[in-house]
């Protein structure tokens, strides 16, 4: 990796970054910053349109709504329109309070009361309400809105009994609008909670409002009234933009001051390549970098880019339902095929060298993060030795090729490519299949696919939301894209869950993994790193290690 693209690890950049906000905190006033934002001189200035390039830069998201938005992508307009009970910290990572201005569970963990603060309202002037997150809740579980996100909130008690229709009330949620208070109960001790609820899909929605529209999945297609720093300016507006403008009247956020810019245009553009182009023809302020040109991009912009290590993995998965390469009878096809593949080059020829080639699920940075779980799925070199024997034990020949499936336009065809000359290289033949991302990932879900791309950036720094999500029998049809089932591996994460020690519980986690990693479901290609370059004129561009930006910190220099 060239030292230009070389990035700290995670660990080091969160205790740098939170020596520096606290340095900062205290060399500085909130009198003193105010001045400066008065006069422009040296800090934040107010105003201007940030048109952003990159957020969209391979079309339409799935959903923005924050019952239905799961991928980074949409859940960022979310993040920007609603604000939840927590959030982590751009910049240190520390979980801290939002709506809920603080929090306490009881002995055993198992219920948790969030104390919510007064004058937060909604966009249309409503005060937001312990009742407003208890209706969305049960919004999310309600079978007709058929929420993808539904099993966040599995852990609540009587989720099931919504999600399978027997009743709409939440019977674990009780909301106290006169004490402001709102008191969950749990299935189960979990102390990662108030972290998980820093998820968009925990967002409060305007009750009144929600419940008076004829079909409540076509809201994000409206103008949807939020509590956060930005606001809907006009309804989505498809392969064209979604435009945001501030709100005057926000409560002021985790930094406690309004949004800086007056508005954001997220453009939305048809694949990487045109909305780079774009970008360099300076229609835009900030870019995407398209695969195989970072190198070229970071020497244009050294100063002004966001490409630091972040809390994701780039993968390719089995569909573990599917009769070629599914199931126990075909564990040594799935081995070979993961160590013929050359994760290294994938690394060096798509991403520039700006990316690692990925030796287990987790990334480094996540609490309880251990390398070498693996030596197959996990190996960070490939083997064809290897590969071709573990080939001929499982049978050494494959009938039909195997489909490649990949979403269209984000760049993951060159991937796609390398994969399929390794396969070659062993004698698997396979054929690229790629597919609409309006579509991609609803037709995983179904199990459509065969051995196909997936990404999964973490919501919250915790080592849960990278293996009950996608692995779990519960989330299948829901982001359990490979239809992974393995009682065993249930057990250990349903129990780690329960383990309020947060040392024992990433224990029981890690085993998981590791029976996960065993199974060949996945093959971890890369952890992520950020991948946007910016105009001069954008100050103060923050992307977290979750890889969403505060463009709630932004302004403009001009």
């Amino acid at each position: 990796m060239r030292a230009a693209l070389s990035h700290p690890t995670f660990g080091r950049l969160i205790a740098l970054l939170l020596g520096l906000a606290l340095t900062a905190a205290a060399c500085e006033s909130e009198e003193q910053r105010d001045d400066r934002t008065a006069t422009g001189e040296g800090g934040p200035v107010a105003g201007g349109t940030l048109v952003d390039l990159q957020n969209f830069s391979a079309g339409n998201p799935e959903h923005i709504d924050p019952g239905l938005s799961g991928a980074v992508e949409g859940s960022q307009v979310s993040r920007l329109v609603f604000d939840g009970l927590t959030e982590n910290d751009y910049e240190s990572g520390e979980l801290r309070p939002m709506v809920a201005e603080s929090w306490e569970s009881n002995d055993e963990g198992d219920e948790w009361t969030f104390q919510l603060r007064d004058g937060v309202t909604f966009h249309n002037g409503d005060p937001v309400l312990p009742s407003d997150f208890k209706f969305a809740w049960e919004r999310v579980l309600d079978p007709d809105l058929a929420s993808d996100l539904a099993f966040h909130l599995d852990p609540i008690v009587g989720s099931d009994a919504v999600v399978v229709g027997e009743t709409t009330e939440l019977e674990g949620v009780v909301a106290d609008n006169e004490d402001m208070t709102l008191t969950v109960s749990l299935r189960f001790p979990y102390s990662a909670f108030p972290a998980s609820v820093s998820h968009s899909v925990f967002s409060p929605v305007p009750k009144d409002v929600v419940e008076a529209l004829d079909d409540q999945s076509q809201w994000e297609r409206q103008v949807m009234i939020g509590n956060g720093p930005f606001q809907m300016s006009e309804p989505w507006a498809d392969d064209r933009y979604i435009k945001l403008e501030r709100y005057d009247d926000y409560w002021g956020g985790l930094n406690d001051h309004t949004a800086y810019l007056d508005a954001i245009e997220f453009r939305i553009s048809s694949d990487l390549d045109s909305a780079f182009q774009a970008f360099e023809a300076g229609h835009g302020d900030t870019g995407y970098i398209p695969p195989g040109r970072f190198e070229e991009v970071l020497a244009r912009f050294p100063e002004n880019n966001a490409t630091d290590e972040s809390l994701g993995v780039y993968s390719f998965g089995f569909n573990m339902d599917d009769p070629v390469v599914g199931g126990e009878d075909n564990l040594l096809l799935r081995q070979a095929i993961a160590l013929a593949i050359d994760k290294q080059a994938i690394v060096d020829t798509v991403y520039s060298g700006s990316r690692t080639a990925a030796t287990g699920h987790t990334p480094p940075g996540m609490p309880g993060y251990e390398a070498g779980l693996s030596d197959i799925a996990g190996a960070g070199e490939r083997d064809v030795v290897r590969a071709r024997a573990l080939l001929e034990d499982w049978g050494g020949e494959v009938a039909e090729p195997i489909q490649l499936n990949y979403d269209l336009g984000s760049g993951h065809e060159p991937v796609a490519q390398i994969i399929q000359a390794n396969l070659e290289e062993i004698g698997i033949p396979s054929t690229l299949d790629g597919r609409e991302l309006t579509i991609y990932y609803s037709q995983m879900r179904e199990g459509d696919g065969q051995f196909f791309r997936a990404g999964w950036t973490w919501h919250y720094a915790a080592y849960d939301n990278g293996l009950y999500p996608l692995f779990h029998t519960d989330s299948i049809g829901a982001d359990n894209l490979v239809q992974y089932s393995d009682s065993g591996v249930d057990e250990l994460i349903n129990e780690a869950r329960a383990t309020l020690d947060e040392d024992d519980a990433n224990a029981l986690y890690r085993e998981a993994e590791e029976e996960i990693l065993g199974d060949v479901a996945v093959v971890p290609l890369n952890w992520y790193t950020g991948s946007i370059v910016y105009d001069e004129a954008v100050k103060n561009f923050i992307q977290s290690p979750l890889q969403f930006v505060a463009y709630d910190e932004i302004w403009l220099d001009e």
